[in-house]
């Protein structure tokens, strides 16, 4: 019988108990199913929309020009593995959405966890540093966070990226297998999250270095320009690899915004002049920290704060701008004390790249918000690199252990909580729980759903509760133009069917309401009813 070091028994008892407590989180969410956010919901429509006959990804809606008639959008803002991946489990084990989406949360979460400990042992490190970054990955706020609340692209692509960047570890020279590897990679990765789009190009940049490096024995930074040209070749044969590394590439980018991007509305679509606020600098260079340690989550958002402002402005810079210090501090810790080639290159790679990108994406003034969610990978790829650096001292790793058990106790308190509300959530037609609503509410809007199949139109604002009705159409008012309560781009002429317009009890106290009734030119006489104390329904006859 092979006998087993005590490091070996260490990191085999720690990925059990890692397994076993996702597994205990995964039944606790069979019986619960998960909520989901706004985003997912306009895929659930486009689902529904498919299910009746619609072509692929074609969002079907009244057209404003005549509401008896329909309009379709190619849904081309974000991709389509956030509902194709539910879907499939659906119709393949015959279960409803919320088993669906809870099966497509364990699966993920397991196959991801997976994918980052062989990664991470792929980088170099030891099984023990492996296995416990894979665990306090699993502790960590914004992993949790999924159990309760499906984020459609962001949990598929974390199942993802680490056997994408075990993949791109997994190559000496450049092949056509590389050059397979990378045109795949991007369809998959697209598939699943459309932000994969600058990953793949670090993951690229990662590949190409790692193989103009091989042979060296050296550091990035150690590195002569001159030492690598003598050691790998001319110019000419560097150029060579990275064009065979980014050819693929631009092949699948290609065919994406072919067929998929260029058919629709997506954030490419809309940028502005140069615009410098600090958080567009301050925010991507504090991403290792702020994403890696789900800080930007802890305090539900430092910038972008949809549920209102917990931290100000100015604070939120000044934190910004420490966790920006810290963050470049890490990068000379780890070209200081040297944890590998692999792993500083992949680090690197990513932060450089993910920087670069994001600060011109926000100086733009692109539709990206600032959140840590966007710069997940680069937090990801810190982990174990933090715990590295204070596994060497015992006074370091005593800091390291209670910081982890901090995180982990507001990580479980924020999951039993949210789960509890999931509980007593109201349950729609998808089988989620719908925080947002309350019990009454829904069933009333089910009820009338199925009371008038195809003959009504429903104007709600969100498409989470839009994905909820499948007998008949749905408008579903902007979420920015919600939120900021400016309603004068709407007008909805025609008309098709019985209208009804749920609205949010705020709306009426903020005199909002008559504004949007007023956008249905031809509806004139609208009664009102109020369902619960959030939410008033207001119908109008044709």
């Amino acid at each position: 019988m092979a006998s087993f070091t005590k490091a070996d028994k260490q990191h085999r008892i720690i990925l059990l108990l890692v397994y076993l407590y996702v597994l205990i989180l995964g039944m606790m969410i069979i019986t619960v199913p998960p909520g989901f956010d706004p985003d997912s919901g306009w895929g659930f429509m486009v689902m529904h929309n498919m299910e009746q006959g619609a072509a692929f990804n074609r969002l079907v809606s009244p057209d404003p020009a005549n509401i008896a008639a329909n309009q379709t959008t190619f849904l081309s803002w974000w991709s389509p593995g956030q509902y194709l991946v539910p879907y499939f489990l659906r119709v393949s084990l015959n279960i409803n959405n919320g088993h669906a989406i809870s099966l497509s949360v364990i699966s993920s979460s397991l196959l991801g966890l997976t994918g980052f400990y062989m990664f991470f042992k792929k980088l170099g490190f030891t099984r023990l540093i492996a296995a416990l970054s894979t665990a306090f990955i699993a502790t960590q706020l914004f992993f949790i966070q999924q159990f309760v609340y499906y984020n459609g692209g962001e949990l598929l692509l974390f199942a993802f990226l680490g056997w994408f960047l075990y993949g791109c570890l997994s190559f000496s020279r450049i092949t056509w297998k590389t050059m397979l590897f990378m045109f795949f990679a991007g369809l998959v990765g697209f598939f699943l999250k459309s932000s994969v789009l600058w990953m793949l190009s670090a993951g690229a940049i990662c590949i190409w270095l790692n193989v103009s490096l091989a042979g060296t024995g050296r550091l990035p930074g150690e590195t002569n320009l001159r030492s690598v040209f003598a050691r790998r070749g001319t110019i000419l044969t560097l150029l060579r690899n990275g064009a065979l590394v980014f050819l693929p590439l631009v092949a699948a980018f290609t065919l994406i915004s072919f067929f998929y991007l260029s058919r629709g509305e997506n954030p490419s679509n809309y940028s502005g002049p140069l615009h410098f606020v600090p958080e567009s600098v301050v925010f991507p260079l504090a991403s290792p920290l702020t994403s890696g340690l789900s800080i930007d989550e802890l305090v539900d958002g430092l910038i972008y704060q949809p549920d209102g402002q917990t931290v100000s402005y100015h604070l939120a810079i000044a934190i910004l701008s420490v966790l920006s210090m810290f963050s470049l501090v890490f990068v000379w810790l780890l070209i200081k004390f040297r944890p590998g080639r692999n792993y500083l290159v992949a680090f690197l790679s990513f932060y450089v790249v993910g920087c670069l990108f994001f600060c011109y994406m926000f100086l733009k003034q692109f539709p990206v918000s600032y959140e840590g969610r966007h710069f997940r990978i680069i937090g990801l790829l810190t982990i174990p690199g933090i715990i590295h650096l204070l596994y060497k001292w015992r006074f370091s790793k005593v800091v390291f252990f209670v910081c982890w058990a901090a995180f982990a106790y507001v990580g479980m308190g924020y999951f039993v909580k949210t789960f509890a509300g999931n509980r007593h959530a109201a349950r729609g037609s998808l089988g989620l729980s719908e925080s947002l609503y309350d019990t009454t509410t829904m069933k009333e809007i089910l009820q009338l759903d199925n009371q008038h199949p195809n003959d009504a139109v429903f104007v709600v604002m969100s498409p989470d509760i839009g994905a909820e009705i499948i007998h008949n159409r749905v408008i579903a008012i902007d979420d920015e133009m919600a939120a900021n309560g400016d309603f004068s781009s709407i007008n909805y002429k025609g008309k098709g069917g019985r209208l009804f317009i749920l609205l949010p009890a705020v709306f009426i106290t903020a005199e909002k309401a008559p504004a949007i009734l007023k956008s249905f030119t031809d509806y004139h006489r609208f009664s009102s009813k109020r369902l619960s104390p959030g939410y008033y329904l207001f119908s109008a006859s044709d």
